[in-house]
């Protein structure tokens, strides 16, 4: 008797701290939008890992069930947490492949913090209950240890169970989107499913596989079509202004957030960028310039601008394969004997920018550790103060130079903390919302770009550069796109159009004696840069996946999520619908196939390149080749 009174207050310990387990994963469900009217997959699968787990936790003796199963809650409710706050930046989950980014937390724990919510204490809400009960059942001892049958009853119904759950969910799920186990092109849709805890651990496996093991992934039959559909695409597309722009020295700008919605626009009366707004009737203007980052957010951008392919499935490029062989607008430039360098005044580490800067053919990395700190804004040293540190490096360069800047005064959240920024724009009704401070934050950038053009004048290089400005990635997130409404449009919402379109950044080039100037409406995004850059300085951009927008019209553009865009429609992915641009409505998907195949096939080639390092191989082919002919 007294063994089973033991047995039942054993199983009603076990049986509350799984249930609280399980609620704590639907809730995660619930608050990122992914919960469905009748979760039972989501049910199943959820609970069904937390009893396999449990299963093998049941065959520890008495005090190592509680203090295991407490262990368990504890891994599952940091890994809600993280998932969470990351969600409400990236609008997805974390992998086992941005391990290596939780380094880059201490610098951005300003963004960390904003984003923290205090209804995500509801997760730790259990330990108040639990944590001491433990202590006081560790005193006490008051169970009876269960003998090795007992334990494996318990162990066999309990494993049973959750097996046949989880691989109930697991296989619905594969009978439904076949093959997504394999690549997790959607994670989010994917703990919606079989919940959050069953992909961590098939995310992890799949990285093990993948990176670990270093499972073959391609063939050489396969390597080949790889080959000829770059050679294919990339073949000379047009004359117009090749070569014309050799010699002249390369300025490009990353603007850390810089969406294109705040050009030309006036708040208050006020012009939010006025010095970019002037530049604008001075240069070529791309109004419809998308950006394509992904996990990777400003890495990305930097990627995609100087290699011309697609950010990673997941994680960051710049973290996961840092020593692959890339094909870059640096490198190119540096055969006709440019000096090239990279500005950033962050700490050199962060994410991974000296290993990839070397890599990808940079002679000089000027760092933080290069800039003198005497003015911070935001996340570092202000913009005035970098640029026109950054003048005074350039003025000393060897010439001709291509020099690629990027901006940090404009960081999320945009906090001004010294107040600096209080008088610098009236925002109205922003004032005290994100928007606020957002456009508080572009205004300064504004300024501190306006003082770079005349410094640059000043130096006698203005003349002589092909300056460009673009923007990285999105500075609103999609939870306060209705202060970005107001903004636009004057109402508290707008429709998924809207919304998509709005993912526009700022893109301007400025050339000497404004040779080329003007305003294009062709659809293009970030990795479009390096190919038109190509043309305009006399080289080749072979393995890149954009084009040269000054010998195209065909707009085109496609993100890692799989939306793509060209002049006419694009194709909304979380609504599955392609929808005219001018319109809004809706089109017949099936008349798009060719485009969605389009989209498909460079997403596969450009992961196909990074995940193979198939450059490598391709030059290694070519030389050998070339050694067999001589």
């Amino acid at each position: 008797m007294e063994n089973t009174k033991s047995y039942i207050k054993d199983n009603k310990y076990t049986a509350l701290l799984v249930t609280i387990m399980l609620l704590k994963l639907l809730y995660f469900n619930f608050s990122i939008g992914i919960l469905d009217a009748v979760p039972i997959r989501a049910i199943a699968g959820s609970l069904g890992s937390i009893l396999i787990i449990t299963s093998l936790i049941y065959l520890r003796n008495e005090k190592g069930r509680r203090s295991g199963l407490l262990t368990l809650d504890t891994v599952i409710t940091v890994m809600l947490i993280i998932d969470t706050v990351y969600n409400r930046y990236f609008h997805d989950v974390t992998s086992v492949a941005l391990i290596k980014q939780i380094g880059l937390v201490g610098d951005v724990k300003d963004s960390v913090t904003a984003l923290f919510r205090f209804s995500d204490l509801i997760y730790v809400v259990d330990f108040i209950y639990f944590v001491p009960k433990n202590k006081k059942l560790k005193k006490i001892g008051i169970y009876k240890e269960f003998d090795l049958k007992t334990k494996a009853k318990g162990f066999a119904i309990i494993m049973v169970m959750g097996v046949t759950l989880t691989f109930g969910s697991l296989f619905a799920l594969q009978k439904d989107q076949p093959g997504i186990m394999k690549t997790i092109y959607d994670k989010k849709y994917v703990v919606s499913k079989i919940g959050d805890l069953n992909f961590h651990v098939i995310d992890a496996c799949n990285f093990v596989s993948n990176n670990i093991l270093k499972v073959e992934r391609i063939s050489d039959e396969e390597k080949k079509e790889v080959k000829a559909w770059y050679d294919n695409k990339n073949q000379e597309t047009g004359p117009k202004y090749t070569n014309t722009m050799e010699g002249k020295n390369l300025i490009i700008v990353q603007l850390e957030a810089f969406q294109s919605f705040v050009l030309e626009r006036k708040v208050n009366g006020q012009e939010i960028t006025p010095n970019l707004n002037k530049l604008a009737k001075q240069s070529l203007v791309f109004d419809n310039y998308y950006y394509q980052t992904a996990w990777g957010g400003t890495s990305d951008a930097e990627f995609l601008s100087n290699i011309s392919l697609l950010p990673a499935r997941d994680g960051a490029v710049y973290y996961i394969y840092p020593g692959n062989t890339y094909d870059s607008m640096i490198k190119e430039l540096e055969k006709k004997d440019y000096y090239t360098s990279v500005m950033h005044a962050n700490r050199p580490g962060f994410w991974n920018r000296a290993a990839m800067y070397k890599n990808i053919g940079f002679d000089t990395y000027e760092s933080e550790d290069q800039f003198n700190i005497d003015e911070v804004q935001c996340l570092g040293l202000s913009d005035k103060s970098f640029f026109r540190q950054a003048v005074d490096k350039m003025d000393k360069y060897d010439k001709p130079f291509y020099s690629f800047l990027i901006t940090l005064s404009s960081h999320f959240p945009f906090k001004d903390s010294q107040n600096k920024l209080d008088n610098i724009l009236d925002v109205g009704e922003f004032e005290g919302e994100l928007m606020g401070d957002y456009l508080k934050a572009v205004k300064y950038t504004d300024e501190a770009i306006g003082e770079f053009i005349q410094d640059l004048k000043d130096k006698g290089l203005w003349d002589n550069s092909v300056v460009v400005f673009y923007g990285d990635h999105s500075a609103i997130p999609e939870d306060k796109k209705g202060q970005l409404a107001r903004l636009l449009y004057g109402r508290d919402n707008m429709s998924d159009l809207e919304w998509f379109e709005a993912q526009k950044v700022v893109m301007m080039a400025h050339f000497p004696n404004e040779e080329i100037k003007g305003r294009s409406d062709i659809t293009a995004g970030q990795m479009d840069l390096y190919p038109t850059i190509a043309n305009l300085f006399g080289f080749d951009a072979k393995y890149s996946l954009g084009r040269d927008l000054l010998n195209s019209d065909d707009g085109f553009v496609v993100t890692r999520a799989g939306m793509w865009a060209n002049n006419e429609v694009a194709y909304i992915k979380p609504i599955d619908k392609v929808l005219d641009l001018k319109t809004g409505e809706e089109k017949n998907r099936e008349d798009y196939k060719a485009m969605f195949e389009k989209a498909q096939a460079y997403l596969k080639n450009s992961d196909a390149i990074i995940e193979n390092d198939l450059i490598c191989q391709f030059d290694k082919n070519n030389q050998h080749k070339n050694q067999k002919k001589n």
